[in-house]
């Protein structure tokens, strides 16, 4: 799925003619030479990349003495 938007047709012409490049975290708009992260079919600007990496990989947190007991592993 990709996060392209088609609002306001002449802003970014990086992104091709007609469309306009939005990070799916904060919906900030991205100029033409900007850096972005396609992560999963999404469109993920510098800022928000650490948030974004939160959210992901959110249920891969585990506590050290806490979590190795619970899962049997031991190690990651």
């Amino acid at each position: 799925m990709s996060t392209v938007f088609f609002k306001n047709r002449s802003r970014n012409e990086a992104a091709g003619p007609g469309r306009e490049l939005r990070c799916w975290l904060c919906r900030g708009e991205l100029y033409p030479g900007d850096p972005y992260f396609a992560l999963d079919g999404r469109v993920v600007c510098e800022d928000c990349l650490e948030r974004y990496a939160r959210r992901r990989f959110a249920h891969r947190l585990r506590r050290v003495g806490r979590d190795e007991e619970e899962d049997g592993r031991g190690t990651l």
